[in-house]
């Protein structure tokens, strides 16, 4: 076998290293409001596979290969009735396991639909998503239980934003700290936030000095600024196997905590999957950590969500936003002068305008990294290393089937005693606080 690179990390097709991988774990694969019984199926691409979801007459829902078996049209255009969708062509009628219920167009003596079976994944609904298991088990692992994406909680806000590019520089936005002192407040100064602790922290200094570490779950990152207006304040942002974040925004004890799951729908789209708890919301439905004077500021007080255009049919069609490559994502460039370092609007807008830049699936040959990308550096080989693992003896992360093992990972800051402090010994501390389970961390894995 061939040695695994960051490369293979961005290749989840059918067949790929990473794809096989990601199939063995629940993937959020659509909001549970998209279908309805008996209402349209609903195109999914999810892994490089092209796939319908519908919701049958009895309200459950089928995720299934959307080839009709007989000549190969797609069930899209078929009719979802009578539990069970039906191919427009010849009327070969499938349930949502994907087996074929009925053959009209063949007599009787020469039907044989217990023999034909559409390639079908296993679903469940929870959190109002859809999620589907693409991977080999008969039975499939536990749902994951990542901080509020668990059971109990019901009443989450979803939402989805799809990006041009590949998962995995999408992914590495969020584990990356110090460009949050240029792509979204390079042009912010301590005088505009002056009653904000947050803003302060963010716009005196924009440099990091960040430690990695190890854990149950995946990776998770430390850094202070020290020599911004709080150098003893450390924040901390997970990675979860096999593609979510924590990536924290305020203090660690402030309850509103973001998850995210980038989900690769193939090599060079991947879908932004984002939970939030109801409180964590403001009356106007902003984020509260938005609410905040930094966040009022030119180029960051717009939300994804206020440009998102209507969902169409096609495999590429769901929660796209109307700034984009064409336009240049509304680039203002008298704007970036004066006001806003990157002169696009909404800090979503700026990532994903930055991570498609470098292309479908960026050439990483050209990349000089630094200290400063210790997160992203140790998260690659981390999840390459479970990769090759799976690869030679078929062994997977514990959390897989222990989902509680991601239960001690927690995002935000804290505030400390010094930047050379015991940065793990704070961070179990305040979670034990919180009244989470102590976290397991592998201290012989740090890197700083």
């Amino acid at each position: 076998m061939a040695p695994l690179d960051v490369d293979s990390l961005t290749r989840v097709g059918p067949g790929t290293p990473t794809g096989e991988f990601f199939r063995e774990f629940w993937i959020p694969a659509a909001i549970s409001t998209e279908v309805t019984p008996d209402g349209n199926p609903l195109r999914l691409m999810l892994l490089g596979e092209k796939l319908i979801a519908f919701r049958d007459t009895s309200g459950r829902v089928g995720v299934m290969d959307h080839r009709c078996a007989h000549r190969c049209a797609s069930l899209f255009f078929g009719r979802n009735e009578n539990n069970g969708i039906r191919c427009a062509y010849h009327g070969w009628k499938y349930d949502v396991t994907g087996a074929c219920v009925d053959m009209p167009n063949v007599l009787p003596e020469h039907a044989f639909p217990k023999r034909i079976k559409l390639n079908s994944y296993a679903v469940r609904e929870r959190n109002g998503v859809i999620w589907v298991y693409m991977g080999t088990r008969k039975e499939p692992p536990p749902l994951p239980n990542i901080a509020i994406v668990a059971d109990g909680f019901e009443n989450l806000v979803v939402d989805m934003v799809m990006r041009e590019a590949n998962w995995l520089q999408s992914y590495e936005g969020d584990i990356d700290p110090s460009h949050l002192g240029f792509l979204h407040h390079g042009n912010h100064r301590p005088s505009d936030v002056k009653d904000d602790f947050i803003g302060q922290w963010l716009t005196t200094d924009p440099r990091v000095r960040t430690k990695v570490v190890d854990t149950d779950w995946g990776t998770m990152e430390g850094h202070v600024r020290p020599y911004g207006s709080s150098p003893n304040y450390w924040h901390y942002s997970q990675y979860l196997f096999p593609f979510w974040s924590m990536p924290g925004q305020d203090r660690m004890d402030v309850e509103y905590p973001i998850v995210r799951a980038w989900v690769p729908m193939d090599d060079t789209h991947s879908m932004c999957v984002q939970f939030m708890l109801p409180s964590g919301l403001t009356a106007g439905g902003q984020p509260k950590f938005f609410d905040k004077a930094l966040s009022r500021l030119p180029g960051v007080a717009k939300r994804a969500r206020e440009f998102l255009l209507p969902n169409t049919t096609d495999w590429f069609g769901r929660w796209r936003v109307s700034p984009a490559a064409e336009n240049d994502y509304f680039i203002n460039r008298d704007v970036q002068r004066e006001a806003s370092f990157s002169g696009i609007e909404g800090i979503q807008i700026q990532d994903k305008a930055i991570v498609e830049s470098m292309g479908p699936i960026v050439d990483r040959t050209h990349e000089h990294l630094t200290v400063a990308d210790l997160m992203v550096v140790r998260t690659r080989r981390r999840l390459l290393a479970a990769v090759l693992a799976r690869e030679e003896n078929g062994s997977l992360p514990a959390v897989l089937d222990r989902p509680e093992l991601n239960l001690p990972a927690y995002a935000g800051g804290i505030e400390g005693s010094g930047e050379h402090e015991d940065w793990l010994s704070l961070y179990a501390g305040k979670v034990q606080e919180l009244g989470r389970p102590a976290p397991r961390l592998k201290a012989e894995t740090v890197a700083d």
